[in-house]
C-alpha cells in the first residue's frame, strides 16, 4: 500500500472509520467517489463482474484495473485521454507500487484512438518496462504495443525496440513469446526498409527453436516471421544468413507432416521461401508441385556436403510426439547417402513409386542409415544423446503458468 494512502487510511481509522483493511478501504473509497459522480451504473457493472472482489487480490488486481478502464471508456473518451496522460506521468516516476496497476489501466485505454496520441511518450517508457523482472509487466507492455500497432506511424517508430524484442523470444512464457512475434512481424513489414544483417541473424537464430514449440500459434508465427526475414533481409546480409537457412530445412521438412494442418502449411510456405532464397530451382519446383515425398532425396543430392548435418538434425525427430513426424524422420534417414564427388546424380522430379508397407512402421518402412555417431560407435548406430529438444520446456526455463483471469490474457485474435 502506498505511503500516502496508508497515512490517509490511518487518519480515517482514528476518526472511527470502520474498515480495518487498507485495500478494502481504498476500494470502498473509489466506489463512493464514483457514486458521488453519479456513475452508479459503472459501480453496478463492475460489481456484476465481481471486479471489486478481484481488486482486493494481489494476484488479480491488475485484471480489475483493466475492467475499470473498460468501464471508463464506455463513459467518456475525453476522460480516457486525460487519465492516460496522468498515467504516463505516473509511470515515468517509476513508483513500484503503482507500476503494474497503472500499466494495466493504460493498456486498456489504448483502444481509444485519441489515447493513442500519447503514443510517443508511451514508447519512451517501453525499453525501461521491458527490462522489468516482472513477467506480468512484459505481458502488459506487449499488449500495449499491439494496440499501438493499429496506428501505422507508431509501428514505424517501434524499430529501435527490435533488439529488446528479439531478446524476449527466449522467454519461457509462451504468451510473451507469441505477442513478441506478432509485434516483430508488424514492425518489420511497416517500415519497408531492408533489415540489417545483425538483426536478421539474431532473429534467425532465435526463431528456429520455436518451430518445435508446444504452442501451435508460436509455431505459426515463428515460421511466418522466418519467411519474412528471408524476404526482407538487406543484400549484404544474405550471405551470412544462408547458414541459418540451411539449418532450418530439416525442421521445416519434418513439419510438412505436422498433424496440425495450419502448421504444416506454414512449414511448406516457409520452406518454399527458403528454396527461393537459396536459389534452388529443383527443390522449389518439387514444393510448388507438392511432390513432398521427393524433397528429402533431392535435398541430399543438392547439398551432399551437408549430409551428416542434415541426418543429425533428423535424429531429433525420431522422438517427436507425433507419429507422422517420426515417420517423416525415418523416411529421411532411410534415403541412400550419395557419393561426395564432383559428379552427383540429379534428383528426379518424377513421382516416386509406391513403397511396400512393412510391419511396425506404418505406410512407409525404411531402414535408417545414420551418420557417424563418433568414436566407439559404428556408422548406423544411434549415438547416445540427451532428451531431444521438443516443445518450450527444451528452450530454457520452466513452463510459465497462464495469466490468471480472462480479462488480462492475450487472445488468439491478435495473431
Amino acid at each position: 500500500m502506498p505511503e500516502e494512502v496508508d497515512t490517509f487510511w490511518r487518519g480515517c481509522q482514528q476518526e472511527g472509520c470502520p474498515p480495518t483493511n487498507p485495500s478494502r478501504f481504498a476500494m470502498l473509497t473509489v466506489k463512493a467517489l464514483l457514486c458521488r459522480l453519479e456513475y452508479d451504473d459503472m459501480v453496478f457493472e463492475v460489481e456484476r463482474k465481481r471486479g471489486w472482489d478481484t481488486l482486493l487480490s494481489a494476484e488479480t488486481y491488475h485484471c480489475a484495473m483493466g475492467l475499470l478502464a473498460r468501464q471508463v471508456h464506455g463513459i467518456s473518451r475525453s476522460l480516457c485521454y486525460w487519465i492516460a496522460g496522468y498515467l504516463v506521468k505516473l509511470l515515468r516516476r517509476k513508483k513500484q507500487h503503482w507500476e503494474v496497476p497503472a500499466m494495466a489501466f493504460l493498456v486498456e485505454l489504448l483502444v481509444c484512438p485519441n489515447v493513442r496520441r500519447w503514443g510517443d511518450r508511451i514508447l519512451q517508457l517501453v525499453p525501461t518496462y521491458l527490462q522489468s523482472k516482472c513477467r506480468l509487466m512484459h505481458r502488459l507492455v506487449l499488449r500495449g504495443l499491439l494496440a499501438l500497432c493499429k496506428t501505422p506511424l507508431m509501428v514505424r517508430r517501434m524499430r529501435p525496440l527490435l533488439q529488446r524484442l528479439i531478446e524476449l523470444l527466449t522467454d519461457a512464457d509462451g504468451e510473451v513469446v507469441g505477442m513478441t512475434l506478432s509485434v516483430l512481424s508488424k514492425v518489420l513489414w511497416a517500415t519497408g526498409i531492408p533489415v540489417a544483417s545483425p538483426i536478421t541473424l539474431q532473429l534467425a537464430e532465435r526463431l528456429q527453436p520455436l518451430f518445435d514449440s508446444d504452442a501451435n500459434h508460436v509455431q505459426l508465427l515463428s515460421m511466418h516471421l522466418f519467411r519474412d526475414v528471408m524476404e526482407l533481409v538487406a543484400e549484404e546480409g544474405k550471405k551470412p544468413l544462408k547458414q541459418h537457412v540451411h539449418q532450418s530445412l530439416i525442421p521445416l521438412l519434418c513439419h510438412l507432416h505436422d498433424e496440425n494442418q495450419r502448421v504444416a502449411e506454414a512449414s511448406r510456405e516457409t520452406l518454399l521461401q527458403a528454396t527461393k532464397f537459396l536459389k534452388n530451382r529443383k527443390l522449389q519446383q518439387l514444393l510448388e508441385s507438392e511432390q513432398t515425398w521427393v524433397v528429402g532425396k533431392c535435398l541430399l543430392a543438392e547439398y551432399s556436403s551437408r549430409v551428416d548435418e542434415y541426418l543429425q538434425q533428423s535424429l531429433l525427430y525420431l522422438e517427436s510426439p507425433q507419429a507422422s513426424m517420426r515417420a517423416a524422420a525415418i523416411r529421411f534417414l532411410g534415403e541412400p547417402q550419395l557419393p561426395r564427388g564432383p559428379s552427383l546424380p540429379h534428383c528426379s522430379l518424377a513421382p516416386a513409386p509406391a513403397a511396400a508397407p512393412a510391419a511396425g512402421i506404418g505406410p512407409v518402412a525404411v531402414e535408417p542409415r545414420l551418420p557417424d555417431a563418433g568414436p566407439g560407435h559404428p556408422r548406423g548406430s544411434l549415438p547416445p544423446s540427451p532428451t531431444p529438444a521438443f516443445g518450450r520446456h527444451a528452450l530454457g526455463g520452466p513452463q510459465a503458468q497462464p495469466c490468471q483471469g480472462e480479462e488480462c490474457c492475450w487472445g488468439q485474435q491478435d495473431l
